[in-house]
């Protein structure tokens, strides 16, 4: 017995040998495929010593500490973006130290910091930020939330002084914010009006969530934005009291990150912020600072479900927390701990992405997610989160619940967790590589969380080191224990809300209806809302129900996309004198048989036009005689014209843009009926891209494609109609571009068919759709916005959404046609591919096999573009667009928009038609500089004009929280020889009662303009001119605008008359710099008289509330206040 007892030890020894080398034999081989990571090495540490490693507090580069006051500080160079820095002011205080009378004063300080200071009077603050090009408005430089208030400011560091006077305006902030009974007068309505935005369903559902997740403590009585009495009737004497207790330099932080000498900055810091407590004037502290509260949320007993109905709902949501307390984020132990509820959320997804698209039995639901939530400081609830259909919600709950139950029995396969694990890597891997552009506010964020929170922000590559290490130990076991962080027996909050069920909401009333008595004989009015010990049988019951193990994977996703491709080897494009063969198709791209292109890649020139550097300024003054490459533009065999951009701006980013003639203009309905009309977009094509996405696009189910990219830095989409165009927008890693290349072959040649296996498929989408249509029926916002699009349209069908009647007759085979033909014909198309490119040798032949393989319907390679100053085929490519004729009202209009809502607010549109004088036409490209110098124009009037009514409604009149000013030409035809029309939009919400006074100052306003009583002065155009010159800068860095401002050039109507790119993009450079470089006050003036005359046609539309808060809205839990606010 002893001898078999040793010899049974002896062989499970092996056995776990065997295994353990096998584990580490499969750890290196996953981090040797992400190299980046598998230089770094590993840790020193042992596995048993992770719990009490400590990671880095913040990384190397960073330096901080105290001051003599007790301030923090934290500086950090950083060169990303160039020329930019942020600076924070970090209060360690929020709402949960108010008492009942002060609710929101808070906030209402933030506020005040903008208005007036010790040393700034009447919003000279705001002036000083415009002046400098620094970003201004609702939610930008300021947030309150329950345990802290953040000042942010992000400024230029490339001009003597900016940074100085910018840390000195947060050194007003901290210790000199004026608060007199009129500044706080003058503020009070403009934070009533966020208070009033807040108070949508969505901020009532949130309110309500917070009341029954943190029931019985401070979190649930505190929310930020207060409450309305208090706003309207705090003095300013609570205010200044508060300041000066909680506004302590001990309990105050100061974090600059940036473009700067941080030697420099961190003397600075000192000069300004060192000020002894007590010598503060005019409100001095007290010697000794407050201690910040630490509020725990008591435990939950069992299952508590707080359910609500709101008749502006748009969909029925719920949310389940399992309570947990704040989990901690200082070693690496707890790193491990982190990256293993990442991983279960990641393969978990994955099932329920499957369970979505195909069900196992009675669909219940459109989406359901888990996640490790941070809805308050204090808890860190394992959260699912459900979007069940009309009447489905206990069979949603119980489905996902079902799913949590499968993986605590039976775990992960190890394929799911390998695939988790990939793509977590490939995150890491990305962050690592771009370590050097990662931008200064994402380090300023973290130390907010380090300050606050006490989480370590170690660097990047102490994180991508422990990730590396860590990450490949991490076992199935491991992950699938995370499953049992979901305890459905106690501390369990359930929140659930629904759209009201009543006569005035019939159609989702009958739905849920129908839907409810699928499962339950007879219906009852709140059947949709579960009690707590109903929802607790429901959780209890999943425990004992009989479940089957998740099946297996069919094969290997590894070459799922490869083998896809090789199928589709025999409808390549076989051009005379070349061939595709399959030894082509198995080789690498680099050397597989070329598909030649029909001309060798030419440099594009644009004269004056500066290539982009990373670290290296914007020069915009360039000769414009020199040699100016701007990239390379080739037109392959089958006539795809692709432009190539190779930048150093990301080390791991290529973007790539598509686009062609052709969009919904052509796709409407050529006769009506009683639910339609003649020119109504017909919804198939509305919904083509949607419908092709769950049919499968490339030749894949959404969820196997989802498989394939697991690990992989690509982002791809289906096809995109816009009005006159149909778009692509992708992105991937300079690793993994051939899988997107790839990805764009298969789109081409894997068209999408429904068929009987993919009902169920496409009945999600038709629920999904009258889901959406029926919420923008509860909506007051969504239904303002069409009788808006109906009143400055005339009702134009092509304005007009799917009516419920054809999203019920919905033809999934014309969709699928629609979107067939958008994604063909790669003739009609332009790629633009921008960022850190392969060598030519490598990306040309890739091109050629992915791209430049792709047939044209019939065989035909006609060439469709133009190659250097032949505009022809641009002209005829560009005649062949349906226009529309959309035309504006040829009378004011004025109409009041009455709509019910639960809680009353205003909004107000002001829409002016406008109408370019210079028309682009054939042949002369004068016409089109002049009508693109007309445009620039206009955009610098739009912010002119939004900067100029934000200071008299807001600052002077304190009767908004924002003003919004646009210009909209999406609906002018691009045709030549048309004036180019559009709208001017100035929106704004507010009190109802003030909307006819608001309206009334807005049109004064204009009217002074226009005659000179009010003029726009040097320092309005100054300030104007240096933000358009500040977000330029900062745009002109970034991969994304490059691809975007090609490809609207490539589509623009210079290019119709030039057919040279180079040459579109430096008449496009230098109209934009002429009008940049000359535009003042005078010219300002001439383009409103010329854009808005006195005599213009204008629409005014008001929203206005029809009735108070219904009485048939029900509510289970107490209402609040909305959650974090900012200023």
């Amino acid at each position: 017995v002893h001898q078999r007892m040793c010899a049974r030890l002896v062989r499970r020894a092996e056995s776990a040998m065997n295994t353990c080398q096998e584990c580490v034999s499969d750890s290196d081989e996953l981090v040797a495929s992400f190299p980046n990571l598998h230089g770094l090495g590993k840790l020193s540490s042992r596995p048993e010593e992770w719990v009490t490693c400590k990671l880095s507090e913040t990384p190397p580069q960073a330096t901080h500490g105290l001051l003599s006051n007790g301030c923090r500080w934290i500086v950090q160079e950083n060169r990303e973006p160039k020329s930019r820095a942020e600076l924070y002011l970090i209060v360690g205080f929020g709402s949960l130290v108010e008492t009942e009378e002060e609710r929101g004063i808070a906030h209402i300080i933030e506020h005040l910091g903008f208005s007036a200071t010790k040393s700034y009077e009447n919003h000279a603050i705001v002036k000083f930020l415009e002046s400098i090009g620094a970003p201004f408005g609702a939610c930008q430089n300021a947030y309150t939330s329950f345990d802290r208030t953040v000042y942010t400011l992000h400024v230029p560091t490339d001009k003597e002084g900016l940074v100085d006077e910018a840390l000195t305006v947060l050194r007003e902030f901290a210790y000199f914010t004026r608060i007199s009974e009129e500044d706080l007068d003058k503020e009070r309505k403009v934070v009533l009006e966020e208070w009033r935005e807040s108070k949508n369903a969505q901020g009532r559902l949130f309110e309500d969530y917070i009341n029954a997740l943190c029931k019985g403590c401070k979190w649930c009585e505190r929310l930020p934005i207060g409450k309305e009495d208090v706003i309207k009737g705090v003095s300013a004497q609570t205010l200044r009291s508060f300041y000066r207790r909680y506004y302590h330099p001990a309990r105050m932080s100061v974090v600059a990150v940036g473009d700067f000498d941080g030697e420099v900055v961190r003397s600075k810091i000192q000069e300004l912020f060192d000020i002894a407590p007590g010598d503060i004037d005019p409100l001095p502290r007290a010697p000794e600072p407050p201690d910040r509260p630490h509020h725990a949320v008591p435990d939950t007993p069992g299952v508590l479900v707080a359910s609500s109905t709101d008749p502006e709902l748009s969909f029925a949501q719920g949310i389940l927390d399992c309570k947990r307390p704040k989990q901690d984020f200082v070693s690496v132990g707890s790193f491990k701990r982190h990256l293993t509820e990442d991983l279960f959320h990641k393969a978990f997804s994955s099932r329920l992405l499957k369970l979505t698209m195909e069900p196992k039995g009675p669909r219940n639901f459109f989406a359901m997610s888990t996640e490790t939530g941070e809805p308050v400081p204090a808890l860190n609830p394992m959260s699912i989160s459900v979007a069940p259909l009309p009447g489905r919600m206990r069979h949603a709950f119980e489905s996902v619940a079902q799913e949590v139950e499968r993986v605590k029995r039976m775990g992960f396969h190890t394929s799911e967790l390998s695939r988790a694990k990939r793509s977590i890597l490939a995150e890491f891997e990305e962050e690592y590589i771009e370590r050097e552009q990662r931008p200064s506010e994402s380090f300023a964020e973290e130390y907010v969380g380090w300050i606050l929170d006490g989480k370590a922000a170690p660097g990047v590559e102490e994180r991508a080191r422990i990730a590396a290490t860590v990450l490949p130990t991490i076992t199935t076991e491991e992950v699938s224990q995370v499953a049992r962080e979901f305890d459905f027996s106690r501390n369990v909050v359930v929140k659930i809300a629904t759209p009201l069920m009543s006569l005035r909401n019939p159609l989702y009333t009958c739905w849920s209806i129908l839907q409810s008595a699928w499962n339950v004989s007879i219906p009852k009015p709140r059947m949709d809302l579960p009690q707590s010990s109903e929802m607790a049988e429901i959780l209890r019951a999943v425990a004992e129900q009989p479940l089957d193990p998740w099946p297996q994977e069919d094969d290997d996703v590894d070459t799922r996309l490869r083998r896809k491709f090789e199928a589709c080897a025999g409808r390549r494009r076989r051009p005379s004198g070349a061939t595709v063969t399959d030894a082509d198709v198995a080789a690498p791209p680099a050397t597989a048989t070329s598909v030649s292109s029909r001309s060798p890649p030419r440099m594009v020139v644009a004269p004056g036009v500066p290539h982009p550097k990373r670290g290296v300024a914007l020069e915009m003054q360039l000769e414009t005689g020199s040699e100016c490459p701007i990239g390379e533009e080739l037109v392959l065999g089958n006539g795809l014209r692709v432009f190539l951009k190779d930048t150093d701006l990301f080390d791991d980013e290529i973007i790539l843009r598509g686009r062609r003639w052709g969009g919904l203009s052509s796709e409407h309905q050529d006769a009506g009926g009683i639910f339609g009309g003649s020119g109504v977009v017909s919804c198939e094509a509305q919904t083509c891209s949607m419908s092709a996405l769950m049919l499968g696009i490339c030749g894949l189910s959404v969820e196997s494609l989802q498989e394939c990219l697991d690990g992989r830095r690509v982002d791809p989409s289906p096809p995109n109609l816009e009005a006159y165009s149909t778009g692509i927008d992708c992105s991937a890693s300079p690793a993994d571009l051939e899988q997107l290349l790839m990805l764009m072959h298969l789109l081409f040649m894997c068209p999408v068919e429904p068929g009987e296996t993919s009902r169920g498929r496409l009945s999600l989408v038709k629920f999904g759709l009258l889901a959406w249509r029926l919420g923008e029926n509860r909506d007051p916002a969504a239904l303002f916005r069409r009788r808006v699009q109906k009143c400055i349209t005339g009702d134009h069908p092509f304005t007009r959404l799917p009516s419920l009647w054809s999203i019920l007759r919905l033809n999934f085979r014309r969709a699928s046609a629609i979107f067939n033909e958008r994604a063909s014909s790669p003739r009609d198309w332009t790629f633009v591919l921008v960022g850190r490119l392969p060598p030519k040798e490598t990306l040309l032949p890739m091109l050629e096999m992915f791209l430049g393989s792709i047939p044209n319907p019939g065989g035909a390679d006609t060439v469709l573009h133009s190659r250097g100053g032949e505009p022809s085929h641009e002209l005829a490519a560009l005649s062949a667009v349906t226009p529309l004729d959309i035309r504006f009202p040829t009378k004011n209009v004025r109409e009041e928009v009455w709509l019910r809502m639960v809680d009353p607010k205003g909004s107000s549109l002001l829409i002016f038609p406008v109408s370019l004088s210079a028309v682009a036409v054939e042949g002369s490209v004068d016409s089109a500089k002049a009508e693109l110098r007309e445009l620039f124009r206009l955009r610098l009037l739009v912010r002119l004009l939004q900067t100029r009514l934000i200071e008299v409604l807001r600052f002077k009149r304190g009767q908004v929280y924002g003003v919004s000013v646009a210009d909209d030409f999406s609906l002018s035809p691009p045709h030549l020889g048309r004036p180019r029309t559009g709208t001017i939009s100035i929106g704004f919400e507010c009190d109802p009662a003030e909307s006819d006074e608001l309206v009334a100052a807005t049109q004064e306003e204009l009217q002074h303009l226009r005659d000179g009583t009010s003029a726009f002065t040097e320092e309005n155009v100054s300030a104007a001119l240096e933000q358009e010159k500040r977000e330029f800068e900062e745009a002109f860095h970034k991969n994304d605008w490059w691809a975007n401002t090609l490809l609207d050039l490539y589509f623009a109507r210079c290019q119709a008359i030039t057919g040279e790119i180079g040459a579109s993009v430096a008449l496009w450079w230098q109209v934009r710099a002429d009008i940049v470089g000359s535009f003042d006050a005078a010219e300002a003036l001439k383009v409103l008289h010329s854009t808005l005359p006195g005599d213009a046609t204008s629409a005014v539309i008001l929203m206005r509330p029809k009735g108070g808060r219904p009485k048939n809205a029900d509510s289970t839990a107490p209402s609040a206040a909305a959650g974090d606010s900012s200023g």
